[in-house]
Order: structure tokens, then C-alpha cells, then sequence
């Protein structure tokens, strides 16, 4: 049997200056830490155009009339959608119930190795649930094959313990996810160093910001 083509659901939010990566504050200016945010989008777009082999959209908020977000439409082809209002987890679950099977991730992972997109891509293949952890607590990526509305009610999404929230949820609803390798979400300066040391497009950034090492 031909396994069902997963569709990505990459989340954004409309890098407008002293709204996005504001934890980047006040060791960067409100203008870098949009430029910073302008970047990790992009990059992410470009890491699934070139990884994933499925549909792939882009979700943005509050609007999607960014100019950002009209070039990724109009010159990668790219289909943007606007959020829907609620909390990170009642866009998350909209975003997949869009078009399913299909993975959900942020754009705070623009360094995330293209392996572990086409291990995703492979697993919802293969009909296997798949989540990825991040280090704060959370998770980059989550993808399912049927959306479950559970394993996204009532988290604190700005927690420490979505992560194991979902996991236990998970482990109730019978559910056994196939484990990605542990990434750094960009949210903080620290983050971004520690990873700019290992991953050199980033590297670049910080330098031509005049912030690198």
C-alpha cells in the first residue's frame, strides 16, 4: 500500500520589530532581534522546500500581508495561512487538522539537521507518530497521523513540562512516538551562541549583526 504523502505545518509569527524574539532584549536592539527572526523563518522555509517531500504551509500571525511572507508565497511558491485565534495549542491542532497525516514545527530550529525532517517524513510515512524535544521543555516538532485534540488542551505552553505533558498524554490516548533527536530552540542570546559555535549560516548572522563571538 502507497503510504499517504505527510504535509509540514511550519508556524510563524510576523517578524515585526519590538513583537518577535523580544527574550532577545535588551542585548539586542528590537530591529536586530526582528532580523533575527526574519532569518530563522526563512531558513526553516528553506530547509523544508529542500527536505520535505510533502505539501508544506506556512502559518502565520497576526497577518500574513508581511512582505516577508509574500515573497516565500510568491517566489518559493509557498502557501501561507493566518493562524487561527487561541492559544499555541489550538493553532497547533487547526494546523494539522488542516491536512493529515502531518508534522507541526515552529521556525526556532533553523540549524535542525536535514536528517531529522526526512526521518520525520519517513516515520508519518510509515504510519508512525514522531515528536522531536527541545531543551526547555518543549518540542520543535510533533507529528501525527490523526490529529488528537488531548495532546494539545490546557498546557502551559511557556512551561518546562509540555514536553512530558504531552508524552503522558500520549501514553494514555495509546500513542507511541517515535523520538527525535533533542534540539535548541533560538529563543535566548545564549542560544544563539551555543548554537552559532556548531552551525555557521547562524555563525554569519551574529557576525554581520556585529554580535558574534
Amino acid at each position: 500500500m502507497t503510504p499517504a504523502t505527510p504535509a509540514l505545518h511550519l508556524l510563524a509569527k510576523t517578524p515585526v520589530p519590538g513583537q518577535v524574539k523580544t527574550r532577545l532584549q535588551p542585548r539586542s536592539s528590537a530591529e536586530q532581534a526582528a532580523h533575527i527572526a526574519t532569518w530563522c523563518i526563512e531558513h526553516t522555509v528553506h530547509l523544508a522546500l529542500s527536505t520535505w517531500r510533502g505539501p508544506i504551509y506556512l502559518h502565520v500571525w497576526p497577518t500574513k500581508q508581511h512582505p516577508l511572507f509574500q515573497d516565500l508565497h510568491r517566489y518559493q511558491h509557498v502557501e501561507v495561512k493566518c493562524q487561527v485565534d487561541g492559544d499555541l495549542g489550538v493553532k497547533m491542532y487547526a494546523a494539522l487538522a488542516l491536512a493529515y497525516p502531518g508534522a507541526v514545527m515552529g521556525c526556532d530550529v533553523p540549524h535542525c539537521p536535514p536528517g531529522v525532517l526526512e526521518c520525520a517524513n519517513q516515520a508519518l510515512r510509515e504510519h508512525t507518530d514522531v515528536i522531536g524535544g527541545s531543551r526547555d521543555g518543549g518540542y520543535y516538532l510533533l507529528g501525527l497521523n490523526h490529529p488528537e485534540k488531548p495532546l494539545f488542551a490546557n498546557l502551559d505552553w511557556g512551561g518546562d513540562t509540555v514536553f512530558q505533558c504531552t508524552m503522558s498524554r500520549a501514553e494514555a490516548l495509546g500513542i507511541e512516538f517515535q523520538q527525535l533527536p533533542v534540539l535548541i530552540d533560538l529563543d535566548t542570546w545564549e542560544d544563539l551562541e551555543q548554537v552559532s559555535g556548531v552551525f555557521q549560516p547562524l555563525h554569519k548572522l551574529l557576525a554581520d549583526c556585529g554580535r558574534g563571538q
